[in-house]
């Protein structure tokens, strides 16, 4: 049998027939039941994947359901539809699939991780390999070149049969080995391993059964996977700590190590934390919060290793996706892999799937972007009507009494850590786009020359630029971490910040200065496959310091150039809410703005569910500050999607160079929601999180989360809108700082679908006497 990969298939324009096996009599069930009121659709290959001409019933049943996923999906009419043939240019069909409506259905979809293949980076099964020595096995994913391969025969696996797997046997150093992926800490968010392992042989207590990125560098060897006849499965990650190694390790012995039964282990990192389930249970984990790790040096991926001292031991199959699956997408993982080897009946018995196979449900449906560019297009066209000119330009901006604080930071404390390691939890730098500072290279945090001064007696943050040697250092730093985990808000919003630039005349700018005020969407960093959202709430440049790039709003294709999914590498049309001049004859604000001015200006973004307003702070001729509105527009829907804040100054290329410092001095940055969003609360909440404890200074608050179901929980605390914390702590112990102040916490259910988040109740700490 001839074995191909997903990336391969898409080359020749086709999955071959027999990549998926397929027997006469299934395909005749599934159209007889297609064709019946039946409440079951079965699909029973014995790989519990569905084959091309499953696919395509498949695809007919979700059509009659949910008519959002209305195509011609078998063009060339041959009967079946290949994974190519369902996501080649078009968004994933997660994204356009109802969930309501199929939830709502009484059709009972057999679930497989390739119903939707979005959620698959690179895949292995023993159905892929030919019986007899294993030198090649194929990658069915949306990360390329990735197939694993042994050119040496006495290193080789074997395939004895068709359902015992790929063997390694017992002291014989065999493995195979595959290109390292560089970005693993995004492209591969969680791991399923079947495997099953004799610990009565081999001379050594270690066998490798995995071990990704090898090596002993941050991000590197991050999982291995390896047995030992002691302590049972080890799962290891290593990140990057302030000084040295960030080390997680696990164990747990509930295996089977007969050699003859399976064993399925799901695992990956969570809001900063590693997971795994082994057999269906759950391994008890006591780590500290906010892994992270770097970019992973260029290295090599092993199945199994050199050593000639392991125990034997078989692979099934190997799955590497995307995203931070939820506990309930882990289980039903858990099930699927069981049902596939028919070991389900030894899950534990409360196991969702001891009885039952999953099925496709909400859970499959997380919410997505997705982009509607005739919808995007129309919004652009309206920023003639509705832009600028025509709004209340100069005046009174509107009233935000509907909106509270929810975040602010008068820079008290320095708390800029690097964004790709453990260390903090409020500013990370330099963030995860290199591309930031333009010609100028980002600088890390705490080293010289220092671009993030920091004036803890006036409370000032500053972003500038530094020149080494012959070249630039430029600044940024955001709410998130590279992995996404942090600070973010989705709906309604308004984005404070209150800055400064020095006083200096035009003629002593560099034209090539870029400073910003902006946001990420966080979705692209655990999906890969999704739109990049933009918003860059306001630019400026030392070539016209009159000059407002004010809301430019951009959306990206995926981050995989070559992913099938997206329709071209390029971006879509980016449009502008204002970009011009902030003279007084242009923005009717008397005297107009000149940037570079010397003075603190607050700006503010309020994003309402109709309209988007910018207003700044202005003032008059007795020096009395007061708010203006500068422009408004119609709200783009990406404005309500869940949005970071970025900050930075960057440098252009430019024929004249910065002479003197021209810093980006911030005084505070606050972030305020709608009211009735901060007091609702939705499943799985039972209820708002509620504050116990003490209201005094030394004793120790507790955030009851109110939870249903979820085990995985971030607590965040503030103090009057201040961020102190957030881990999977649910207790804070009140510091003197805290004396007087209204306490409040946000629960974060980071193990439940679309990770929802509720607000306590503000509590007010005794001041001192």
């Amino acid at each position: 049998m001839k074995v191909y990969s997903l990336m391969s298939a898409i080359l020749i324009g086709s999955v071959p027939q027999n990549f998926f096996p397929i027997k006469e009599a299934y395909a005749s069930e599934l159209q007889n039941s297609l064709n019946s009121d039946s409440t079951s659709f079965n699909s029973r290959n014995e790989d519990v994947l569905y084959d091309e001409f499953e696919r395509k019933k498949l695809l007919m049943q979700l059509q009659k359901i949910s008519p959002e996923t209305k195509a011609n999906y078998d063009a060339n009419n041959d009967g079946k539809v290949t994974i190519l043939e369902q996501t080649k240019g078009r968004d994933p069909l997660s994204q356009i699939a109802n969930s309501e409506k199929i939830v709502a259905s009484n059709i009972k979809i057999p679930w497989s991780p390739y119903i939707y293949p979005e959620w698959i980076s690179a895949s292995y099964f023993q159905e892929d390999v030919s019986l007899g020595k294993v030198a090649h096995i194929g990658s069915r994913g949306t990360v390329s070149d990735v197939d694993f391969t042994q050119n040496q025969n006495q290193a080789q696996p074997q395939k004895i049969s068709n359902k015992d797997g790929i063997e390694f046997l017992a002291n014989s150093g065999e493995f195979l080995t595959s290109n390292g992926q560089q970005d693993a800490r995004w492209n591969y968010r969680w791991y399923l391993m079947t495997f099953r392992i004799d610990s009565n042989t081999g001379s050594s207590n270690t066998t490798v059964l995995l071990d990704v990125n090898q090596g002993n560098s941050a991000g590197q060897s991050s999982p291995k996977i390896w047995f030992n006849k002691k302590t049972g499965l080890n799962i290891q990650y290593l990140g990057q700590a302030k000084h040295g190694l960030d080390k997680r390790l696990i164990t747990s012995k509930h295996l089977f190590t007969d050699g003859i039964q399976w064993n399925v282990v799901v695992l990956g990192t969570r809001y900063g934390r590693v997971y795994a389930s082994l057999n269906g249970v759950n391994i008890p984990i006591e780590q500290g919060d906010y892994y992270a790790s770097p970019r992973s040096p260029k290295s090599r991926t092993f199945i199994g290793s050199n050593s000639s001292r392991n125990s034997k031991w078989a692979l099934d199959a190997l799955l590497i996706g995307t995203t931070e699956p939820s506990e309930t997408m882990v289980k039903k993982l858990t099930g699927w892999a069981a049902q596939r080897l028919g070991f389900q009946s030894k899950l534990p018995k409360n196991h969702p799937y001891y009885a039952q196979a999953p099925v496709i449900d909400a859970e499959d449906h997380p919410h997505r972007y997705t982009h509607d560019d005739k919808t995007w297009s129309d919004w652009g066209k309206s920023l003639k009507d509705t832009g600028f000119k025509l709004s209340n330009a100069g005046k009174k901006p509107i009233n935000t009494d509907s909106f509270e604080r929810v975040f602010y930071d008068d820079f008290r404390n320095n708390r800029i850590t690097r964004s790709f390691t453990n260390e903090g939890n409020l500013w990370q730098a330099p963030g995860f786009n290199t591309a930031v500072g333009a010609s100028a290279k980002l600088a890390l945090p705490n080293t010289f020359p220092n671009v993030y001064k920091h004036e803890a007696e006036i409370k000032q943050q500053t972003l500038s630029l530094a020149k080494k040697g012959r070249s630039w250092l430029a600044s940024a730093f955001y709410s998130v971490n590279d992995m996404g985990h942090g600070y973010s808000w989705e709906g309604p919003k308004v984005f404070r910040i209150r800055a400064k630039f020095p006083k200096i005349p035009q003629s002593q700018l560099s034209p090539g200065l870029w400073p910003a005020f902006w946001s990420y969407g966080t979705e692209w960093l655990f999906w890969r496959t999704s739109n990049r959202i933009e918003v860059d709430w306001f630019e400026f440049d030392g070539k016209n310091s009159q000059w407002l790039n004010g809301i430019a709003s951009h959306v990206h294709y995926s981050h995989f150039k070559n992913n099938i999914f997206a329709k071209n590498s390029n971006s879509y049309k980016s449009y502008k809410v204002y970009g011009g001049e902030l003279t007084e004859e242009k923005s009717n604000i008397k005297g107009g703005l000149y940037f570079w001015d010397g003075q603190f200006h607050t700006w503010e973004f309020v994003v309402d569910n109709e309209l988007t307003y910018i207003n700044v702070t202005v003032k008059d001729d007795a020096g009395q500050e007061h708010w203006v509105e500068v422009g408004r527009s119609k709200t783009a829907p990406t404005y309500l999607e869940r949005l970071d804040i970025q900050l930075d100054y960057a440098l252009k290329k430019a024929n004249k160079e910065p002479t003197t410092e021209q810093p980006f001095i911030v005084d505070f940055i606050e972030v305020l929601q709608k009211k009735e969003q901060i007091n609702s609360f939705h499943p799985p909440f039972q209820a708002r999180p509620e504050i116990t404890g003490e209201l005094q200074v030394g004793s120790t608050l507790t955030c009851q989360d109110n939870l249903q179901n979820i085990k995985d929980v971030r607590y965040y605390w503030f103090s009057d809108g201040y961020p102190l914390t957030y881990s999977s702590k649910s207790t804070y112990t009140l510091k003197a700082k805290q004396a007087g102040t209204a306490m409040r916490c946000m629960v974060k259910a980071v193990g439940a679908l679309n990770m929802p988040e509720a607000w306590s109740k503000s509590v007010n700490i005794k001041a001192p006497f």
